[in-house]
């Protein structure tokens, strides 16, 4: 939408006497105090269109949220401003082009149901996660004897095809677990039986679906040296184990195994819980009717998801060109991929911001000062931290998100029954 609007010389003058005063604060002007002298003066000193071009930009922001007030308009992003007119002691004109919020006509959804499934977890699941934690409290004994499934290996490894060696595909003291299968398949049963100090090479073929395409199918030489071995002594899953892991908290495995088994569950209804919101939304938008997105929207949560993504991988120690260089795409690439789903996302708040609307929900200023307090445990004796979870951009945020909630419990207990 593009606006066209005009600002009279009486509403301007506020803003000018504003400007000029701000003009002889940070200007000396012989006779007069840093921000006393009168407007006149100024005026004389300066010129008409200089404090006209100091008063722009506020007198632009007033006029511009006053119009789409008046005018019930929800933008988006901010508005491209062309000036038209610009003159002292005469109307100011400027144009305003700006995305707006899509309308949506929401389907009815009361004839929707989705259904829960009881939870429960199995003896293999169980029994995995009591495995990893004897892993966790495994330790390590070096040993003088033929490696063996189970055992922790340092190795140094080349990797050549045709005789030549590839790129990135040589290793030193590279630390590998026989038996968990992480290296490419038969590449850890080849380590089987090989001593301290010795050296193996052999062939194997990269799978099909190899990430580095290049190598995918195709038959490799791998020259290994087994620079040490260390079994790993699993302790026996007992009452000192389960104290040893809660720090004396739970006294009996048996105890601690309930803990598991109750935070397996917890988990797994969790996600249940994330897959029937998500299934929940996309069936109210497959009935609802929404007006055409403009480009810029779905823009900025593409970015949104690429800085999303890039938090992802520094959490795990890489860097996002490391990544793209991985998965052989570019950052457009990523942009174009994550298009349709951006798309879902926009979409999906515009969904809820009118449901929120319909349903005349409001979010209080006690329970975003509740949600504050809940965030500041997490940060205690940090005033920097709670300056900013108090600031009115962040409460805004926090509102936001609060009303998102409530919109999401609100289609659950109509739709989502157990």
């Amino acid at each position: 939408m593009e606006l066209t609007i005009e600002v009279s010389p009486e509403e301007i003058l506020p803003f000018l006497q504003k400007a000029a005063v701000k003009i002889s604060t940070n200007s000396k002007i012989e006779g007069f105090r840093p921000g006393k002298a009168p407007y006149e003066i100024i005026k004389q000193k300066f010129g008409e269109m200089a404090i006209l071009e100091e008063a722009l930009d506020e007198v632009v922001s007033f006029t511009y949220h006053q119009a789409l007030k008046e005018n019930n308009l929800i933008t988006i992003d901010r508005p491209e401003i062309n000036l038209e007119k610009v003159a002292p002691n005469n109307p100011l004109t400027y144009k305003a082009k700006v995305a707006i919020l899509p309308k949506v006509t929401i389907g009815d959804y009361s004839g929707l149901h989705l259904t829960r499934t009881p939870i429960k977890v199995s003896e293999e699941q169980l029994d995995k996660v009591m495995e990893d934690l004897r892993k966790m409290r495994a330790k390590e004994k070096l040993v003088d004897r033929p490696a063996q499934t189970g055992d922790f290996l340092h190795i140094d490894f080349q990797t050549f095809l045709d005789k030549v060696p590839i790129e990135n595909g040589q290793h030193q003291k590279y630390p590998i677990l026989i038996g968990e299968d992480r290296f490419i398949p038969g590449f850890e049963n080849q380590l089987i039986g090989l001593k301290t100090g010795e050296t193996k090479e052999f062939e194997l073929r990269f799978p099909e679906n190899y990430f580095e395409k290049k190598m995918a199918g195709k038959l490799a030489e791998f020259k290994v040296t087994c620079l040490d071995i260390y079994e790993l002594e699993r302790p026996e899953l007992n009452d000192d184990l389960a104290q040893s892991i809660t720090g004396g908290k739970t006294a009996t495995m048996a105890e601690l195994k309930e803990t598991v088994k109750n935070n397996l569950e917890q988990e797994e209804k969790n996600k249940q819980e994330q897959r029937l919101e998500i299934e929940m939304l996309d069936k109210i938008m497959e009935i609802s009717q929404f007006e055409e997105l403009p480009e810029s929207i779905v823009h900025h949560e593409i970015h949104k998801m690429l800085h999303e993504l890039e938090d992802s991988i520094a959490q795990q120690g890489l860097q996002m060109p490391d990544y793209l260089t991985s998965i052989k795409k570019t950052t457009a690439d990523l942009e174009k991929d994550f298009e349709p789903q951006a798309e879902k996302r926009v979409k999906a708040a515009i969904l809820s911001r009118e449901i929120y609307q319909q349903e005349k929900m409001e979010v209080r200023d006690d329970e975003v000062d509740k949600e504050i307090s809940e965030i500041l445990k997490a940060y205690p004796d940090n005033p920097e931290a709670e300056k900013q979870l108090k600031s009115e951009m962040y409460r805004d945020y926090l509102k936001n998100t609060l009303g998102n909630r409530k919109v999401v419990q609100f289609l659950k207990d109509k739709i989502i029954k157990d």
